[in-house]
């Protein structure tokens, strides 16, 4: 809908806190699908209307005394909102995550008050409803299905595509940094796909040898080689009539690559030791967090290998490109290990330090984080402390080097860490490698947690 145009707060009056109260109660009842609400001093909320419970699904009683940003999450609300330095905001627009984690675009007008010496006294704030006729539908399946969670315009358009590159059979090579989801991309398009019903396989080329590779890939027939004692079904041949990923492309070695650019050509491949070629009816897909038209100049890549597979370049943007999206995942990870009832709380502190970070490791590093804080917090709220060390305000990047005695060994923090890690956060599995009771690694853990 067109917004209209709040003149108002474009030259806002000077107010007390106790009069803008009472202006935002009037303008609660005047602009009932509005989002109305005032901070004290401390930015901490003193009224939200019921139209802000509706707009934004927080209830008032859960907010009263509560910081706004508990309400507020966006990139910019974590960051500042400005009105603390200029006074006022006029039709800013906004994308908020709701209580149920939805995205609801808004347009802000806010004012602050003052106080008798012309200090900031608090403020008011008005979040219209933007509706807009081009959102992306059904975003929520990919997150359903495939895992894949955001509302940032970034991601839209990796949706999109999709969606659109599933109804082809064309090669896509996916691209994007460690830990941005490319195997998640690559299930979605086979899962979109006309293939979904049959088999999804996927290899990482950078895990096994040439040797082995090869096999893997083709397949070979008993007497192939020393060892080969029956055939052997490559993942061409298990994947028949579905989908093959091939991650981390740019590792395949060179020899090999001669191998695949056959296939893409032909259409049929030769498994290790056989002599006669099988037809290959499987979609190609890769991934690759390299360049490859560098690997190209570097003579590490065939080039015509490249155009094969590059038919339909899709590019996934790191998580520090879409921090908007870091509470939406967050939630969707709480919500996959606790019932609602039972779904831990992150603390504004906490949520803006995970805001700040930079992510290098993108959302599987995410992922860790909150395998870790889980570990760490008391089961009901995440706080900045629960987060691990080079999440710390205070601290350097890298691990306390500190040790203590558990009685039978002396542990440093970099091992506790690194088994917690190991162990996606699970302290009885961490506790079981590294030979220590569940209880003792539990007390150290919190005595790290007090020396921070």
């Amino acid at each position: 809908m067109e917004q209209p145009n709040i003149d108002f707060f474009a030259h806002p009056p000077q107010l007390s806190q106790s009069q803008g109260e009472s202006l935002a109660r009037m303008i609660a009842l005047i602009m009932p699908d509005a989002a109305v609400f005032t901070v004290d001093r401390d930015k901490k909320i003193s009224f939200w209307s019921p139209g802000a419970e509706k707009l934004l699904g927080y209830a008032a009683q859960a907010l009263q005394g509560e910081s706004c940003l508990t309400a507020n999450r966006c990139i910019q609300c974590m960051r500042g909102c400005g009105l603390t330095e200029s006074g006022k905001v006029t039709a800013f627009p906004l994308q908020l995550q709701r209580d149920d984690g939805q995205l609801q675009g808004v347009i802000k007008y806010a004012m602050a008050f003052q106080a008798a010496d012309g200090s900031f006294d608090g403020g008011l704030e008005i979040l219209l409803p933007q509706r807009t006729s081009n959102a992306l539908p059904a975003v929520s399946d990919m997150a359903e299905k495939y895992g894949l969670i955001s509302h940032a315009p970034e991601m839209y358009k990796v949706f999109e595509m999709i969606r659109r590159v599933a109804n082809t059979d064309m090669p896509v090579l996916i691209r994007g940094d460690s830990g941005t989801g490319k195997e998640l991309v690559a299930r979605a398009i086979h899962g979109e796909s006309a293939r979904h019903k049959a088999p999804f396989v996927a290899i990482n080329c950078a895990t096994l040898n040439a040797g082995i590779l090869e096999s893997e890939l083709f397949g070979h027939v008993k007497g192939a080689f020393t060892g080969a004692v029956r055939d052997h079904q490559g993942l061409f041949g298990r994947a028949e009539g579905g989908s093959l990923l091939l991650d981390e492309i740019a590792e395949l070695p060179i020899a090999l690559q001669a191998r695949l650019l056959r296939v893409l050509e032909s259409g049929e491949y030769l498994p290790v030791g056989a002599e006669k070629p099988l037809l290959a009816n499987v979609r190609i897909l890769a991934a690759t967090h390299k360049a490859l038209r560098e690997e190209v100049k570097a003579g590490r890549f065939r080039q015509d290998l490249l155009y094969r597979l590059r038919v339909i370049p899709l590019f996934i943007p790191p998580l520090n490109a879409r921090k908007q999206d870091i509470p939406l995942i967050i939630r969707h990870l709480l919500k996959q290990q606790f019932s609602d009832d039972r779904l831990p709380v992150m603390s504004t502190a906490a949520m803006q330090q995970l805001m700040t970070y930079d992510w290098p490791g993108n959302v599987r590093e995410l992922r860790n984080v909150m395998h870790y804080a889980l570990v760490m917090c008391d089961g009901k709220q995440i706080e900045v402390t629960d987060l691990p060390p080079e999440l710390q305000p205070t601290q350097q990047s890298t691990p306390n080097t500190a040790t203590v005695s558990t009685g039978r060994k002396t542990l440093s923090e970099a091992d506790i860490l690194q088994a917690l890690a190991a162990n996606h956060g699970n302290l009885t599995q961490a506790a079981k490698q590294l030979g220590v009771g569940r209880t003792t690694l539990w007390r150290h853990r919190k005595l790290w947690q007090d020396q921070t």
